[in-house]
């Protein structure tokens, strides 16, 4: 684990552990937080930025020698750093543990869920605000190590997108309602293929996963899976957006050519 995905991913009370580490648990301790820049969104000003690190574990560092809190002792310390385009600053509460070589999240400010929420934003166009909400919710509940209950919305948006699909395409007559709803949902999506995201046709087993995640998966296995189910929905996300936005481009451009040549011939 990266130290950006410590800081920007990782839930509260989530346990990184440096046991199979060979370097000695202060050294690795270091090393894993020396970078003076690290790069996040910043929910403040809802923008990627570059956070500078102003205070961290490092600062105990000098020269070589270490507090003896460090490999002696369980310890908490503040961790601050600074957004360099904007001046808001992250504050982390961080917990280790020398005997057992992990390092602990106990808290944060702005939450791993105000950072994530602030980057589905550009979703709207693609999802109704109900849906937006449950995408919140599913990454707020992972934020706070709750994994199957995140797993429960994020198949609740994954199955949304399938019927509002499948409902257009029956009000055109190109499906059949009570066909449709005796399928599976890698039927339905075979069905749904030409209407679909391509993302979503070749990776019809999510949906599958979701829903193993919701029936038997630990909270641990939803949580270690979280970061790639919910990547895979944005994906699905981004398609339809790419679309609307180059419809929209196709429509702008369009005007303007037809107003060009209304000019042109009224000048002639």
């Amino acid at each position: 684990m990266t130290a950006e995905e410590f800081i920007f991913d990782t839930p509260l009370y989530h346990e990184v552990s440096f046991a199979d580490e060979a370097e000695p648990f202060a050294k690795k301790l270091y090393s894993h937080f020396s970078k003076n820049t690290f790069d996040g969104y910043n929910p403040f000003q809802k923008k990627e930025s570059t956070f500078l690190l102003i205070q961290g574990i490092g600062n105990d560092c000098i020269e070589g020698y270490w507090h003896s809190s460090y490999t002696e002792k369980i310890g908490i310390r503040q961790i601050v750093l600074r957004c360099c385009r904007y001046n808001d600053k992250m504050h982390l509460l961080v917990r280790w543990n020398p005997e057992e070589r992990t390092i602990t999240k106990i808290g944060q400010y702005p939450s791993v869920a105000d950072v994530h929420i602030g980057q589905i934003k550009q979703y709207k166009k693609v999802l109704s605000n109900d849906k937006l909400k449950e995408f919140t919710r599913a990454i707020g509940l992972a934020a706070n190590g709750i994994g199957v209950g995140s797993f429960i919305y994020l198949r609740r948006i994954f199955e949304s997108l399938i019927y509002e699909i499948a409902n257009k395409a029956i009000t055109n007559g190109v499906i059949k309602k009570e066909d449709f709803e005796q399928k599976r949902m890698d039927e339905r999506v075979y069905v749904l293929k030409e209407l679909l995201p391509s993302f979503l046709v070749e990776n019809k087993s999510l949906y599958g996963i979701l829903s193993k995640g919701i029936h038997e998966l630990s909270e641990e296995k939803c949580l270690a899976y979280f970061d790639i189910m919910r990547n895979s929905i944005e994906l699905i996300l981004d398609e339809r957006l790419d679309a609307i936005q180059k419809a929209e481009k196709i429509k702008k451009a369009s005007n303007a050519l037809n107003a060009i040549q209304a000019q042109i011939k009224k000048s002639i």
